[in-house]
């Protein structure tokens, strides 16, 4: 737990995704201003997630405004689910021994990528700690566990709609052949799609289009494709950088452990199978693969060492070993590298919601994607993305008194001095305000956020 809470309180993004997909929409949940991605317009994404984020962010803004309070209690809300896989995996590793449980939860609450991911805003986090709760309720055979199983299997698929062929083979491979276990395992996920659909009809969206849209945008109309191929083998490059030398012994101690729990080891192959043939890759993508091969690794290491594991002490060694391997593949692997990156832009729209007077914020030139947030800049000022070289230009100009733009571009604002910049070194996001006030210009004038966004189709 006081690994996933620090790590919400780091100051960053791990994707884009966290805002413009999940906790951008909660703004809207919460009848606050909020930039619409394309994802938005199409109707490709479940309103699950963002209005599950609403209630911790608007709490934030009533008691902190501007202090980024909300995204730190809608992270806390993560790591409560994520503490619920943790304990799913210690859970399967005791209904085999003291020893297994041990060392499977401790392993679980320790590995790095899942302290790492437990409290990004995103869904396959979620996903991963309700396939795994519904793993450890399917282990115990009993009739009412298979209805609660069902509820997770289902609202993980309705968070995370590329989990559903590991969630069949999962439910498969781990629920009796028995016509009741069945029926409850079906009424649970039923429960599921039910709660799903509620959240799109107060919404007013139609219940559960969002899945076919999903498929139809991204798989027919190639749009995830648009940012970027990887060839099939991508994820296992990506296992052997983060993982190093440890990636063959995982694997391999993992296949230990599939000997206790194959349906496990087969939803995280079939996951890993299904991602590696779709295009577009992020290593996110796999996270309940990488969450099963360490938990089926931990048990595959007291089942090799089983006649040395005599002792409370013998077992906190491999406890030991296991927190060894974690941090030497975090510091050692490209994590580091990776992750983490966007704490200077998040750091500069804080800067820019604090400008006594503000009234309107500019991003402009910017090399990024998206990035112009309105749940960054803690107000609901209206956003632009600027060129002064664009048409409109001048005309946009006085619509805003606070900017943020590259150093190296300051010559190109005379009206603007320099507050202050986020990145000291590279100073890419740097704060500039100019005196005056903000003359409001149309909402589909040509800089204005969403007209932008839709015009590049965004």
């Amino acid at each position: 737990m006081l690994l996933r809470v620090a790590a919400a309180f780091w100051p960053t993004l791990h994707h884009p995704d966290e805002l413009w997909q999940y906790l951008e929409p909660a703004r809207h949940v919460a009848g606050r201003p909020w930039v619409a991605t394309w994802e938005a317009d199409a109707g490709m994404r479940s309103w699950l997630l963002p209005l599950l984020f609403a209630g911790p962010l608007e709490l934030g803004e009533q008691l902190a405004p501007g202090t980024g309070l909300g995204v730190l209690l809608a992270r806390l809300v993560c790591v409560a689910i994520a503490m619920g896989g943790v304990v799913a995996i210690a859970g399967l590793g005791w209904r085999l021994s003291r020893a297994h449980g041990m060392v499977a939860g401790f392993a679980a609450a320790i590995w790095f990528e899942l302290a790492y991911f437990a409290p990004r805003t995103l869904s396959e986090p979620v996903a991963t700690a309700l396939l795994l709760g519904a793993g450890a309720l399917l282990a115990v055979r009993d009739i009412r566990s298979a209805r609660w199983a069902g509820l997770l299997l289902g609202l993980a698929v309705a968070v995370r709609l590329q989990y559903a062929p590991a969630a069949l083979v999962l439910a498969a491979g781990m629920t009796p052949l028995d016509r009741r276990h069945w029926l409850n395992l079906a009424a649970g996920g039923a429960v599921a799609l039910a709660i799903s659909a509620t959240a799109e009809l107060i919404m007013g969206s139609v219940p559960l289009a969002w899945a076919w849209h999903n498929i139809h945008q991204n798989l027919v109309e190639g749009r995830a494709a648009g940012f970027g191929v990887s060839p099939p083998w991508w994820y296992l490059e990506s296992l052997w950088q983060l993982w190093g030398p440890a990636f063959p012994l995982i694997l391999l101690l993992a296949a230990v452990g599939a000997r206790r729990y194959p349906a496990l080891f087969a939803a995280a192959l079939v996951n890993l199978a299904v991602h590696s043939l779709i295009g577009h890759k992020e290593y996110r993508f796999i996270l309940l693969t990488t969450a099963i091969l360490v938990a089926l690794a931990a048990i595959g290491s007291v089942d090799v060492l089983r006649n040395r594991l005599r002792s409370g002490r013998s077992v906190a060694q491999l406890c030991g070993a296991w927190l060894l391997l974690s941090l030497a593949c975090l510091l050692l692997g490209s994590a580091t590298r990776q992750w983490g990156s966007s704490g200077e832009l998040m750091s500069a729209w804080r800067t820019a919601g604090t400008v006594p007077g503000g009234c309107g914020v500019a991003m402009y030139r910017s090399h990024l994607n998206i990035s112009t947030s309105q749940l960054l800049l803690g107000r609901d000022w209206p956003l632009y993305e600027y060129d002064a070289a664009s048409a409109g230009a001048a005309q946009t100009s006085a619509a805003f008194n606070v900017l943020i733009a590259p150093a190296r571009h300051a010559g190109e604002l005379p009206a603007f001095r320099q507050l202050a910049c986020a990145d000291r070194r590279k100073q890419r996001f740097c704060v500039y305000v100019r005196p005056g006030t903000c003359h409001a210009i149309s909402a589909d004038a040509p800089h204005a956020i969403q007209s932008f966004l839709r015009r590049h189709d965004r």
